[in-house]
């Protein structure tokens, strides 16, 4: 099954005049002409340099120019940051200016609503995401990577996606079959048998769950180390509307990719000496790792070609480089090729579910019929052993 990792608003863009990725608040201080101390924070951009903004930042995954500057805006009652600054592309027409097949093609409200796939400078995570910048900005430094660097890495993961897409056929309840069968207790097993029933308390909804993990036994391997949090299957239906009938990615191009990048993430989590987030490393597999630390793992073995030895070294030599000088030179918010990776996968896997489910895809209905079955094997046994 093949799906699209959904677009986003651009946290970030390409200046080709700064020959940097830069985020509004990076572009502030470059046009300002002044540096700032590592608190502070300059967003607002003044409206003379909009023409030059629209001809000079491109989108750094298709290439797109365009761009208009979005003010971040708070709550009027709690000042809580509900959209972050962030770059529109638009063309003559006024519509989305990005290729179909860009990342940040589609909706672009900027509001901060799905963690998995953006960076929110304006939330409590910030000290994490400025803490990612600053290992950015030493990587550039210490030339272990740069700008070019990072356009390339947004360039292989358009052309990954371009060149690997399908048509969007999973439904909603496709995707509401395998989250049942995700929470279903599979690991749970018992063989039943008719003299079972004799028991005065038998439990038949038990025994009929216990046959139900026999049946479907390849059905669960499929769901292995897939999540049991509702907000990830939500999502999964969701996108499964969105994306009716389009084209979208093969999300199996990208896995074994994502699958090094997380396992460098807890490696590093574990063993840095420094703490990227509250979540435990173990949890990363499930829960998910940080989505800035996710970046930089993505970058570090992209750098590295996919060597992981190589890309820990390069982290290792991050870690004990000194403070940067220029903190404007790095950025990594927006360059996450991995963002909304859990709920593409899950769209995935209920599509491989729902074409190897020859039975039906109604749970409780499968459960009744279940139990009616194994209640007649116990009748039929009855009569052959009064």
């Amino acid at each position: 099954m093949q799906v699209i990792l959904g677009g986003y608003m651009a946290t970030t863009a390409y200046s080709k005049h700064y020959a940097r990725e830069i985020d509004v608040e990076q572009l502030a201080w470059l046009l300002s002409g002044r540096q700032p101390d590592a608190s502070e924070q300059v967003s607002e951009i003044d409206s003379k340099w909009s023409e030059w903004i629209r001809s000079d930042v491109q989108c750094s995954s298709c290439g797109r120019i365009g761009a208009h500057v979005v003010r971040s805006a708070r709550s009027r009652g709690t000042q809580k940051v509900i959209r972050q600054s962030h770059f529109r592309f638009l063309g003559q027409d006024g519509n989305d200016a990005h290729h179909p097949f860009c990342e940040f093609y589609g909706e672009d409200d900027g509001v901060l609503s799905q963690p998995d796939g953006l960076v929110n400078l304006g939330s409590e995570r910030s000290a994490e995401t400025r803490l990612i910048r600053e290992l950015v900005c030493k990587g550039i430094e210490q030339n272990l990577f740069d700008q070019s660097t990072i356009r390339a890495m947004r360039q292989w993961f358009f052309e990954l996606k371009a060149s690997s897409r399908f048509r969007m056929t999973v439904t909603p309840e496709q995707v509401e079959w395998a989250r049942c069968l995700r929470r279903h207790a599979h690991y749970q097993r018992w063989t039943f048998h008719p003299a079972q029933a004799e028991m005065p308390g038998f439990d038949w909804a038990a025994a009929a769950k216990y046959q139900f993990t026999e049946e479907h036994l390849p059905l669960f391997e499929l769901l292995r180390e897939t999540p049991v949090e509702a907000t990830h299957w939500r999502r999964a239906q969701e996108l499964t509307i969105r994306h009716k009938d389009q084209e979208v990615f093969d999300l199996s191009a990208l896995r074994p990719h994502y699958d090094a990048a997380l396992t460098l993430c807890r490696f590093v989590a574990k063993n840095a000496g420094v703490k990227f987030s509250p979540t435990d490393p173990d949890s990363y597999r499930w829960k998910g790792p940080p989505v800035p630390l996710l970046a930089l793992c993505g970058l570090s073995l992209f750098v590295s070609s996919w060597d992981m030895n190589a890309a820990i070294a390069m982290f290792a030599k991050l870690l004990r480089s000194p403070a940067p000088a220029d903190l404007s030179r790095g950025n990594v918010i927006g360059l996450n090729p991995f963002h909304e990776y859990t709920p593409w996968r899950l769209v995935q896997v209920s599509a491989d579910i729902a074409s190897s489910s020859f039975d039906g895809q109604d749970y409780p209905g499968r459960l009744a019929a279940i139990e009616a079955k194994l209640r007649e094997q116990h009748r039929l046994w009855k009569l052959q052993n009064p």
